[in-house]
């Protein structure tokens, strides 16, 4: 404190000390600067402002989506699982769809599961295998998949998901 009291003390002798046409001068450097400095804060507050009001909006339509989300999520958990076709009864319509798609997939019904081999662009194959996996309720159990041209060959086999 008794610090502070010297410095004080100093700054006011040489305020003290300058001439009156000079303090003058200072006093309105002094007041420029301080207006200024109201002033960017004003329009950094006002553009703030803009900014927050315009991304609100998208905020809460984000959190809309989340909530939509988190509900089809609770909805889900509450339907019992589905049950996986036999993989005889699902081979034919697995290779259909796979045909239909334009792919190139060879599909063998296993006692429990089914096997997957063949090739075509990365994702009508990939499109494939998760409409498959929705609409049959067959898991990939195992899944090797190698770039071949511009598409993909894969290897897969198909269950019910359940160990």
């Amino acid at each position: 404190m008794k610090h502070l009291l010297t410095l004080l003390r100093q700054a006011r002798a040489a305020w003290n000390a300058r001439a009156p046409r000079e303090r003058l001068m200072l006093a309105v450097m002094s007041a420029v600067v301080l207006v200024a400095l109201l002033w960017s804060l004003v329009d950094w507050t006002r553009a703030e402002r803009q900014r927050l009001s315009a991304a609100l909006p998208a905020a809460q339509a984000q959190l809309a989506a989340m909530r939509d989300a988190a509900a089809e999520l609770e909805r889900l958990q509450r339907e019992p699982p589905r049950s996986a076709p036999a993989p005889a009864s699902a081979a034919k319509t697995l290779e259909n769809s796979a045909k239909a798609r334009g792919l190139n997939i060879e599909v063998k019904p296993g006692t429990d599961s089914i096997r997957i081999n063949g090739s075509g662009g990365f994702d009508p194959v990939i499109e494939w295998l998760a409409e498959m996996q929705r609409d049959s309720g067959l898991r990939i159990v195992r899944l090797n998949a190698n770039r071949d041209g511009a598409g993909v060959r894969i290897e897969a086999e198909l269950g019910s998901g359940e160990h």
